[in-house]
């Protein structure tokens, strides 16, 4: 506001002062009020910088706002949040392990009046550990993940959707590590013909994707032109490509031969079913559907996880070089359930 917004209102209480006292309150108070002047702009920077810092940011334009904020004074606790949730936003696990020393200096001094995202301390303790429990896992050192991703569990149980993945992760690592799946592995075929081998499935290929699917997933239907694509990239760099159905009622089973037929036969994969009895969805340890799985020829995983994983064409890629990722469709497929 103008100036004389503030004295104007005061003429009245100043006219039976004498002039000297009068001219001593006016300079006293345009002192003041310009003071309020010179600070209001550096007040309104912090601000905007603050918002900044905490709005989504690429990882090209975070490290100048971030820059920006510290040179403007921020608290450095609250940089250190804005820092941990961009890294949590962006997935980066790396980077996110590299803020373990600045996160150890400013663990004692958390102060709940001046967090942006936190309201007990608890909760700072707990990305704290985090932070620790990723650095361990960068260093494969399983113990010390063990003990700071319980520990940060143990403080911030709300926070524990972005601790559990990581857990899973290194579980599926380690037990993917200890598999080899044998040629002589038995499959059976979906059409119902006698049972082959896994060896004979891949025979001459560099490789086999195992697609674990079911018509009962809408996220299976909506996808399929994504799988067929995959599936023909897959078979013209040498990979095979071994669609396993899941369940075998009469109805899943109606359903997966219509599609099979119909769709599916763009795929020119291997149909095959998962034995209720030694059933490579449970050896594989497969919770979700779809789940691709990647095999080498000698029949070590290289990748068991969601189709859209990126990891998963990084691996394929590792088989066969000049494989390219085909463009997402994402079409969806509406196909009637059968009544059973």
């Amino acid at each position: 506001l103008p100036l004389t917004s503030y004295l104007l209102p005061l003429t009245s209480y100043l006219l039976p002062l004498t002039t000297n006292t009068m001219k001593h309150l006016l300079i006293l108070l345009l002192c003041i009020t310009t003071g309020w002047a010179q600070e209001t702009p550096i007040q309104d920077a912090k601000e905007r910088a603050l918002e900044k810092i905490f709005s989504t940011l690429t990882a090209e334009e975070f490290p100048a706002a971030l820059e920006e904020a510290r040179k403007l004074g921020l608290n450095q606790q609250v940089l250190l949040e804005a820092q941990f949730l961009h890294l949590v936003d962006q997935e980066n696990f790396d980077a996110m392990a590299k803020l373990v020393p600045d996160l150890l200096k400013q663990r004692d001094q958390f102060n709940p009046d001046e967090s942006e995202i936190f309201a007990v301390k608890e909760d700072w303790l707990a990305i704290i550990h985090y932070a620790q429990a990723l650095d361990a896992l960068q260093k494969k050192d399983n113990t010390r993940f063990k003990k700071h991703i319980t520990e940060a569990f143990w403080l911030s149980p709300r926070q524990g959707q972005a601790f559990a993945p990581h857990i899973n992760s290194l579980r599926m690592k380690e037990s993917m590590a200890a598999i080899t799946l044998l040629p002589t592995h038995p499959m059976h075929p979906q059409e119902g013909s006698p049972a082959t081998t896994l060896g004979a499935l891949m025979k001459d290929k560099k490789g086999a994707v195992l697609h674990f699917w079911s018509p009962m997933s809408e996220e299976v239907l909506q996808n399929f032109d994504d799988f067929i694509q995959t599936a023909q990239s897959c078979k013209q760099n040498d990979i095979a490509v071994i669609s396993i159905l899941v369940g075998q009622t009469p109805f899943i089973l109606k359903d997966a031969e219509l599609i099979r037929k119909e769709d599916g036969a763009a795929a020119e994969c291997h149909w095959m079913t998962d034995p209720n009895k030694g059933a490579l969805s449970n050896l594989l340890r497969v919770t979700d559907i779809p789940t691709m799985v990647i095999i080498s020829k000698d029949g070590k995983i290289l990748f068991n996880g969601h189709p859209t994983d990126e990891n998963f064409w990084n691996q394929i890629k590792k088989i066969a070089p000049k494989s390219e990722r085909p463009k997402q469709t994402n079409t969806p497929h509406d196909h009637a359930h059968s009544d059973g």
